[in-house]
């Protein structure tokens, strides 16, 4: 099957936005992603600033990450985008703080570290 053109409207920095991307790759999603920078344009500013990252289909379908994680590969495969992976994606939190692994001669207080 042919890659699905969808568009990723992005702007730079933006860690959902590498988020997503990194998504696409994991489910194996067949696309030509094409990024649209939004800070450039007052339009897409105004429609997107606060919704990034949202990917669009020629349908004019959009998916944002606001619309749950869950729902990606379901999303894909209604604009018709095959996925090698059909279990879906698991976005990993971050992870939890292992005290052990502390330089030491440091102390934390109030999430800081200092040192002795």
């Amino acid at each position: 099957m042919a890659s699905v053109p969808l568009w990723l409207y992005t702007t730079a920095g933006c860690h959902l936005c590498a988020r997503l991307e990194a998504a696409l790759q994991a489910l194996g999603a067949e696309v030509t992603l094409t990024r649209v920078e939004i800070a450039f344009d007052t339009q897409l500013s105004e429609r997107y600033a606060t919704r990034i990252p949202v990917l669009a289909s020629a349908s004019g379908a959009e998916y944002s990450l606001a619309d749950g994680e869950e729902v990606l590969p379901e999303w894909l495969r209604a604009q018709g985008v095959e996925q090698r992976l059909e279990q879906g994606v698991e976005m990993t939190p971050p992870a939890e703080h292992d005290s052990a692994a502390e330089p030491q001669g440091s102390t934390l207080r109030n999430g800081r570290r200092f040192l002795r």
